[in-house]
């Protein structure tokens, strides 16, 4: 019986992951000429070491410049983040500074507030989002902008940890390595007309897509949310098709946590709304399940198999194929990403994530983080309740 256990969840993982492969072979290649009047929204807080990077790579766009307007809002920053931006305002007249203005409205929290202020004042068709501490290639807009054909309503960018020109700690490579194998299956399951992920290190909508879902308001209670939640959001109550950009000319990068700490405290954030994705998608809810209970069941359930069995060959092939199915959409998401360099981090990083996984989903479904120097404590989603 405990062996049939072990193989049914490692199975369905394993096709689970393979479904994703499949979809990586099959990219977006619809692009369309049309031209649209473009908002990229950033929210910006206490980066002063940062923004100036992002506003000088989003002035020289290749995009027309008549056509794009760069709307930065100050969440309350306490640095020099809003001189930065007014000297960028200054020079250029497609550069907005937007001051962040407590929400005693809508309900918005964090994030959020920023964004949807920022949005609501800005003039685009199509908003187009990055983090204030991120980079974007010249040609990141007009890529963008380029793959919204006539039925789609958002378009996801690939994003990675690290410049590939810059030579990064064995921790800084592992998260690399980490982070690519989520935007693989991402961009597998988008493939396959399945939308299940996002980043906002690189994001696009219609703003008509986004008035459509709602906006933030059914999602204003949780913390973050304002990527894949909104992702969620479209797909459920829009007819828009979502769709992933797979060219080169649109890839985003970020640095890598520094510490273990806040690698901790950022994975934990991003799991806080698992829970709430049965909700919205009970599809990708139950992947999340599955991922988290393949991992628990190898990690935790070995050693009690073993007292058992004296024996522990079944979770070593289930190890095994949990390791392999991994190892073939890292590999092909290296290629696709051109990070074939990351590969021979993926041994130690399959190792690692087994405990990672656990830790991080337990402790995220708390929502217990800290987020830009704030800290947050999520209440637990119910199930009984609808959106409130």
């Amino acid at each position: 019986m405990f062996d049939f256990l072990f193989y049914l969840i490692t199975a369905i993982y394993f096709f689970i992951i393979l479904g994703f492969l499949v979809g990586l072979f099959f990219p977006n290649k619809r692009q369309s000429s049309k031209k649209y009047h473009v908002s990229v929204v950033v929210a910006a807080r206490n980066e002063e070491q940062n923004i100036g990077n992002l506003l000088s790579e989003l002035v020289q766009q290749t995009y027309p410049a008549a056509l794009y307007e760069i709307v930065i809002v100050n969440d309350e920053s306490d640095d020099k983040t809003g001189e930065i931006i007014d000297k960028f305002a200054s020079q250029y007249d497609n550069v907005k500074h937007i001051h962040v203005l407590p929400d005693t409205e809508t309900g918005l929290t964090a994030k959020k507030n920023a964004l949807n202020q920022g949005i609501q004042q800005s003039t685009g068709e199509l908003i187009l989002s990055t983090d204030a501490d991120c980079h974007v290639k010249p040609t990141w807009i007009e890529t963008m902008v380029s793959y919204f054909v006539d039925d789609v309503g958002m378009v996801v960018g690939f994003s990675q940890l690290g410049d590939t020109n810059y030579h990064y700690s064995f921790f800084g490579k592992l998260q690399t390595v980490d982070f690519l194998s989520l935007m693989a299956a991402a961009q597998g399951s988008l493939n396959l007309n399945i939308p299940l992920a996002a980043s906002g290190q690189n994001l696009a909508y219609r703003k008509t897509a986004f008035e459509a879902a709602g906006g933030f308001d059914k999602i204003k209670h949780r913390i973050s949310g304002d990527d894949i939640l909104l992702l969620q959001l479209i797909r459920k109550y829009t007819n828009w098709k979502i769709k992933f950009v797979p060219s080169e000319n649109a890839f985003n990068w970020t640095q890598p946590e520094k510490t273990i700490k806040s690698f901790l405290n950022q994975r934990k954030r991003w799991a806080s709304n698992g829970s709430y994705q049965i909700r919205l998608n009970p599809i990708f809810f139950f992947f999340i399940i599955s991922v988290f209970i393949t991992n628990l069941i190898l990690l935790l359930g070995t050693p009690i198999y073993y007292l058992l069995n004296h024996t522990i060959e079944a979770p070593l092939i289930c190890l095994f194929i949990k390791f392999l199915i991994e190892f073939l959409i890292t590999l092909k998401g290296s290629f696709v990403y051109q990070r074939i360099d990351l590969i021979k981090y993926f041994p130690i990083w399959a190792i690692l994530q087994l405990s990672y996984v656990i830790f991080t989903g337990l402790v995220g479904t708390l929502g217990c983080f800290i987020w830009k120097d704030r800290k947050y404590f999520q209440e637990i989603t119910t199930f009984r309740t609808g959106f409130e």
